[in-house]
């Protein structure tokens, strides 16, 4: 008989992997809320959101948003457009319309977005890596 899982989390194939959940609730131009535990948020402009870790990680091990929209505007989502995460624990994040060829695109007042970013610094993952020919 297998042994019963004791801690809730689900299996992952990425040692030491540790998830992060962001909720930014955007206001007008630069204004936003946040809540999340272990990552300071900021948005420096209107279409860019900063992910600031309490430590650097050796990489990032998935990236998702998910987007309650307030205004009939286009949707917007998120992309990585600089990965710091290995040196400095910092990550940019660049709001793009979701309906066109990825303009940068600022959310509406009232949007809010929920970011998941897993974030890994275990060594052991090193020894799974390959290329492809």
């Amino acid at each position: 008989m297998a042994e019963p899982v004791l801690d809730g989390r689900p299996q992952t194939n990425v040692f030491g992997e540790h998830e992060y959940k962001v909720r930014v609730s955007h206001g007008a131009s630069t204004a936003s809320t946040w809540r999340a535990m272990g990552v300071t948020v900021t948005r420096p402009t209107s279409t860019t959101l900063t992910l600031t870790f309490q430590k650097p990680y050796t990489e990032i091990t998935t990236f998702s948003v998910n987007w309650a929209k307030a205004t009939g505007a286009d949707p917007v989502s998120y992309q990585i457009t600089t990965n710091n995460i290995a040196t400095t624990g910092v990550v940019t994040l660049t709001s793009v319309s979701t309906n066109s060829a990825g303009v940068a695109t600022a959310p509406a007042s009232g949007d809010v977005a929920y970011i998941e970013i897993g974030v890994s610094c275990d060594v052991l993952n090193d020894r799974y890596t390959g290329t492809t020919a």
